[in-house]
């Protein structure tokens, strides 16, 4: 529904001669519900023929990709669509993609990180506009919309879209989240959605400035590859553990399964004293505490580096 609402705005804003830009339909079938998936993607087909728009799709089978890298099947079809969305913008030449996430869904993922245990960064949600690629931006025109709001903007037009089923399972949290918790937080703020947002956009104003000092705190504390944990701790907390999300963004390639929990490991591994500690990460990382500095490695690399670590203080 959003996403054919969204499709639909920016047709009518380019018939008024308000949108210049050329659109183009892109559609991954993820292959994970069968006819189903198949069913969505003849619709897509049919709704970009319908207003003589350009489109592309593409099939991926994400369960096995998610069954193979043995990462949740969520995060995997995530990444995957992203991916997939980026190379597609950068095949037919466009500058921009837009997904239809609303403010409900904006509600829903910060209700999801808090759970986890993330730290501001994480709670100030999604972004209305970042990078998906160096050539391409990511715009989310829909995050001030209300679903209440586009199903309106849908029944107007008299607008066709196809139902996900997946979205009324409750094996997944989101949708724990949406059909559960949300009703509940509901009956003791009807606004409770506009309140989480509101939050988040108090939070991001604070992030932004945060996370300069924290891109000039990384380049001071490196050391190689890892981080001197003499210069390190001469940072206060908040912009040290900025430091770590970041240093263990860049080296991992991303901050999937990482917690709070893993952050505070780490932080103790900091006052440890001690070389030869390490602290076991999602994925098969490992931190280590090695001569004053922390270093990060896959499991199977750092094993060979820790068959003689002994208890020698740091230098």
């Amino acid at each position: 529904m959003d996403s054919v609402a969204l499709l639909d705005a920016l047709v009518r804003l380019r018939q008024r001669g308000k949108l210049s830009a050329k659109l183009f339909v892109a559609h991954l079938n993820h292959q994970l519900r069968g006819e189903d998936s198949d069913g969505d993607e003849a619709f897509v087909r049919s709704l970009a023929t319908e207003r003589a728009l350009d489109y592309v799709t593409e099939r991926i089978a994400v369960a096995n990709i998610a069954r193979e890298e043995k990462q949740n099947l969520e995060a995997i079809a995530r990444r995957i669509r992203y991916e997939f969305l980026r190379r597609t913008a950068e095949t037919v030449g466009a500058k921009s993609v837009c997904t239809a996430h609303t403010l409900d869904d904006q509600a829903e993922t910060i209700l999801m990180r808090l759970l986890r245990g993330v730290g501001a960064e994480g709670l100030a949600g999604v972004h209305e506009v970042r990078p998906l690629g160096q050539l391409v931006t990511l715009i989310r025109p829909l995050l001030a919309v209300t679903r209440e709001e586009v199903a309106e903007h849908c029944e107007h037009y008299k607008l066709e879209f196809r139902h996900d089923r997946s979205n009324d399972s409750m094996e997944f949290t989101r949708n724990r989240i949406r059909q559960e918790l949300l009703p509940l937080l509901k009956s003791f703020n009807p606004s409770v959605n506009l309140s989480l947002v509101r939050v988040a956009e108090l939070l991001t104003e604070d992030e932004n400035f945060l996370r300069q000092a924290t891109i000039e705190a990384l380049a001071e504390v490196r050391q190689g590859e890892g981080l001197s944990i003499k210069r390190l701790m001469t940072n206060p907390l908040a912009i040290r553990r900025r430091v770590l999300r970041q240093w263990l963004k860049e080296t991992r390639g991303g901050l999937q399964r990482i917690e709070a929990v893993h952050l505070a490991a780490i932080e103790r591994l900091l006052s440890a004293g001690k070389s030869g500690r390490v602290i076991e990460l999602p994925g098969d990382w490992q931190v280590r505490r090695k001569s004053g500095v922390l270093e990060l490695a896959r499991k199977e690399i750092s094993a060979v580096s820790t068959e003689n670590t002994g208890e020698d203080a740091d230098n």
